[in-house]
């Protein structure tokens, strides 16, 4: 049979525009975030780097270094040695600066820890999953890490300065 003679038939699907060089390449992202996207990412971790370029320009992925999950969990940590030494401080005398926090103490010590617990687990888990995302356009989520957990240093160590005068 002749090559000339040969008919092909219509192309349909997704190569229907493919003019056997250049492809058609859709500029949508088809790409959405659930909060089982975030699930995913803490069940099932699968890639440090993202794969486009636009990944690399707002970078959440799906696995995260063990120095940021340490340092989100040295922050727990120093939130519920604040807590104690606060409840501590209170019991002989002193007083919570904080007016949301004093006022969360006057309901129930219990409502006290759980809030202060809340304000920072949220933050910490957030600052974890957007470490490579420049806030504000200033700084990078895990250098605010890094200083909040600097700052809780601080205070830890200001609080066994007044315990000690006890």
């Amino acid at each position: 049979m002749p090559i000339a003679s040969m008919t092909t038939a219509p192309i349909n699907g997704p190569f229907q525009n493919w003019d056997g060089v250049n492809r058609r390449v859709s500029t949508d992202d088809r790409r959405s975030y659930s909060l089982s996207t975030l699930k995913r990412q803490i069940v099932a971790p699968q890639r440090f780097q993202g794969r486009r370029k636009e990944d690399r320009r707002f970078p959440v992925l799906d696995r995260f270094e063990p120095g940021l999950f340490t340092l989100a969990m040295v922050l727990l940590c120093l939130s519920i040695l604040d807590s104690m030494f606060t409840l501590t401080l209170i019991a002989n005398g002193g007083s919570e600066v904080n007016p949301f926090m004093n006022a969360m103490l006057n309901i129930n010590v219990w409502v006290f820890m759980a809030v202060k617990m809340l304000f920072t687990a949220i933050p910490a888990v957030l600052l974890v999953a957007t470490a490579n995302l420049k806030m504000f356009g200033l700084l990078r989520s895990r250098a605010i890490l890094a200083g909040a957990v600097g700052l809780y240093a601080g205070l830890i160590v200001y609080e066994l300065a007044l315990l000690s005068t006890l």
